[in-house]
């Protein structure tokens, strides 16, 4: 079981699409910026900076964590993640 603050942010970006959500689509406080770092170094949730900004990802711990069951699957970066040992 999880914080209540992290599972509330963690809720948060699953309510707002879970993948690929524009970091202006959630709905996180400047309250929360402790917490993100939580979730971000437990690997709950990954974000990658492209040319449309910044995109927030739960990952499979972060599904776990707000018991949901992430999606079936896999994205090639994750195979590739798992087969080379790096984490994302």
């Amino acid at each position: 079981m999880v914080s209540r603050d992290l599972y509330d942010l963690l809720m948060i970006l699953y309510d707002a699409g879970a993948r690929s959500v524009p970091a202006e689509e959630v709905a996180w406080t400047s309250d929360m910026s402790a917490t993100l770092n939580r979730a971000l170094n437990m690997q709950y949730l990954v974000y990658r900076d492209s040319k449309r900004g910044r995109q927030f990802s739960l990952t499979t711990a972060g599904y776990n964590a707000i018991g949901k069951q992430p999606p079936d699957y896999t994205s090639l970066s994750s195979i590739f993640s798992a087969f080379f040992g790096r984490r994302g």
